[in-house]
């Protein structure tokens, strides 16, 4: 059977969302009993995931169908995936694209890729209607985003979902044992100071994020920057929250370190537009949970952790993925910068005063 490789490199960009299409078209008419060949569909991004909005014809309400084709979560993973937003959704205290499960009851389809040496999995969730990426500046959205975070941890402290099977993201996972430190491929990409800075910031923030009691860690987004938070319609309505592919367990600091970093990467420019956003984010938060222990020390380290999971993603995807490959080597860069300054003695971006 053909290498995983030959569906990246044989192919080009359009010739894999062509093939891709046409077999998650199929899905929908085989194990959902949707019209897939009739239905309109609106490609959302495909980096290591293909995803779709899926209209179909003649309906009202839309779907997402998320094929993962590159390093996708094994089917265990996926379904505990989908167990948690149908419990989240349940709770109706944040919103959260709701699961779909086929005409046979299950959560996921396995579909076999040609050229891929083992099958790509698809999932469907209902469609979150609302406005990505809210404005960070527009009153109140901070606040709601606080909100929306911490109803999400709150939920993973006080309802157990008992065979919970998702990735660990940590010190190890994402510093020590992640891509970026142990792909040589990767390697090239960093260059060799790149490299030596990575392993130098991992040695360094280690102790601090070893820190904290089980009550600081539980499931987490995983990935929650500011594209997979959604205004909901309707004024005063939240935030909602999307793209759960990269749930896991950790510390709760590394969700709201993830948010704070993809904001402050819009509005450092603007003189106190950032702490304005923090201040308010971080109420919204603790008007349902009490923040971590010691969070305004660790967040520095969670803010290093998180461009380091960053990282890895870029050197996995980019030599892979035309989209990835046209900004992911500028990120490099630029985040390399960051850990370099950061180890002069410069405070890392995001950073909050104490």
């Amino acid at each position: 059977m053909p290498s995983a490789q030959n569906f990246s490199h044989d192919l080009s960009h359009a010739q894999q969302l062509a093939l891709l299409d046409a077999l998650m078209r199929t899905a929908l008419s085989d194990h959902y009993g949707l019209d897939g060949p009739a239905a309109r569909v609106e490609l959302q991004q495909y980096e290591d995931n293909a995803v779709w909005r899926i209209t179909p014809a003649g309906g009202d309400s839309s779907f997402v169908a998320r094929l993962s084709v590159r390093d996708g979560r094994p089917e265990p993973q996926q379904r505990s995936e989908m167990r948690w937003l149908e419990s989240l959704a349940a709770t109706h205290t944040v919103a959260v694209p709701e699961p779909v499960t086929t005409t046979t009851g299950n959560y996921v389809v396995p579909i076999d890729v040609p050229g891929h040496n083992e099958a790509a999995t698809l999932a469907l969730l209902h469609w979150l209607p609302g406005t990505a990426e809210p404005p960070y500046n527009q009153p109140g959205t901070a606040h709601e985003m606080g909100i929306a975070t911490a109803h999400l941890h709150q939920h993973a402290a006080t309802i157990a979902l008992p065979d919970f099977d998702r990735p660990a993201w940590n010190e190890t996972t994402i510093l020590h044992r992640g891509h970026a430190l142990t792909s040589p491929n990767a390697h090239t990409q960093l260059g060799a100071d790149g490299t030596a800075t990575l392993r130098k910031i991992a040695e360094l923030i280690t102790p601090a994020l070893q820190q904290g009691s089980s009550r600081d860690r539980g499931r987490i987004h995983g990935d929650l920057h500011r594209e997979n938070m959604i205004a909901l319609p309707g004024s005063g309505s939240g935030v909602g929250l999307i793209d759960f592919d990269d749930c896991g367990t950790g510390h709760y600091l590394l969700d709201i370190a993830t948010v704070l970093s993809s904001i402050h990467r819009i509005a450092h420019k603007t003189p106190g537009a950032y702490e304005e956003f923090a201040r308010a984010y971080l109420d919204g938060y603790t008007q349902i949970r009490p923040l971590p222990n010691d969070w305004a020390r660790l967040l520095e380290p969670y803010l290093l952790l998180r461009d380091a999971f960053i990282l890895n993603f870029v050197t996995t995807a980019a030599p892979v993925n035309a989209d990835v490959a046209s900004w992911g080597p500028r990120r490099i860069t630029g985040i390399v910068a960051h850990m370099q300054a950061y180890l002069e003695g410069h405070t890392y971006p995001g950073t909050l005063p104490s």
